[in-house]
């Protein structure tokens, strides 16, 4: 079986989508959204400006952010966005703070700030939204804003999960699994992992198959394992390449095990290569 996984720091995170100004929004803001319907998205820009910074309104100023996130109507400006995420989230606009949060956390649009990305991240995290739970566990477990606190990073992955998908759930998984920041729990483990699989992670499926492999559930792992392989993970292919060449889990099926074994192969592993020769025609 393969070698233990470690923690995964996910790639940037999109913006925040675009909301709705309320039925009463401030002209600014009704304007704004009416061009950007249209399609109009340098004078909806300038109309979310004034909006967001003369008007105060928060829908606007997120909606600004997420267009100077994007270029969309000027330039990319992420000091812009930052700015502009920030005065959202001082408005209460949950997906704003989990932007804000972001951006002072890896520093975009000015200085990296992950104290002080604590509180925004905080808000939008118990607001449901799963990215900004995914980057309090960042900053927990990684101790990027002082001492590394697991069982709060362990908490906040789970949150995370699954809304923020394969890599929120992967990392709750690894600390269930292994006993980081609380006491070990493989069937919490197994929950976690299962959505990391489902959410495309070719790691997140091997760890599934594991515990299903230890629980002796021999079909379904087999079956996970090559789910794994689907998903680009070699170690799922060769997992897989092993149990249907020595019959784990039904008879010995050497034509599937060879299939694995080559697919593994393609995927970087040496040993894949030398198995599905060994094997033959």
């Amino acid at each position: 079986m393969p070698v233990r996984s470690i923690i995964r720091v996910a790639a940037t995170l999109a913006c925040a989508a675009l909301v709705s100004a309320p039925a009463l929004a401030e002209s600014h803001a009704e304007q704004g959204q009416a061009k950007y319907n249209a399609g109009d998205f340098t004078a909806a820009r300038t109309l979310y400006t004034a909006a967001c910074m003369t008007d105060g309104n928060g829908e606007a100023c997120n909606n600004l952010g997420a267009m100077a996130t994007k270029g969309q109507g000027g330039p990319k400006d992420q000091t812009l966005a930052r700015d502009a995420y920030r005065r959202g989230c001082e408005d209460a606009i949950m997906p704003s703070c989990g932007m804000y949060g972001h951006m002072l956390m890896e520093g975009f649009g000015g200085a990296e700030q992950p104290a002080q990305a604590m509180d925004p991240l905080g808000l939008a995290c118990k607001s449901g939204m799963g990215s900004a739970c995914y980057d309090l566990g960042l900053i927990h477990y990684f101790g990027k804003a002082g001492k590394a606190d697991p069982a709060k990073a362990r908490e906040a992955f789970v949150l995370s999960c699954p809304d923020y998908g394969a890599d929120g759930c992967y990392n709750a998984g690894v600390m269930l699994r292994d006993g980081e920041g609380g006491p070990v729990d493989m069937a919490g483990a197994g929950r976690n992992f299962d959505q990391a699989c489902q959410g495309g992670s070719g790691d997140g499926c091997i760890e599934y198959g594991v515990i299903q492999y230890g629980n002796e559930d021999y079909v379904n792992a087999r079956e996970t394992f090559a789910r794994a392989c689907n998903n680009g993970a070699a170690g799922g292919c060769m997992n897989a390449g092993i149990m249907y060449r020595d019959g784990t889990g039904e008879a010995p099926n050497p034509a599937r095990a060879r299939q694995f074994f080559n697919l593994g192969c393609r995927l970087g592993n040496k040993d894949g290569c030398a198995m599905a020769e060994s094997i033959g025609q």
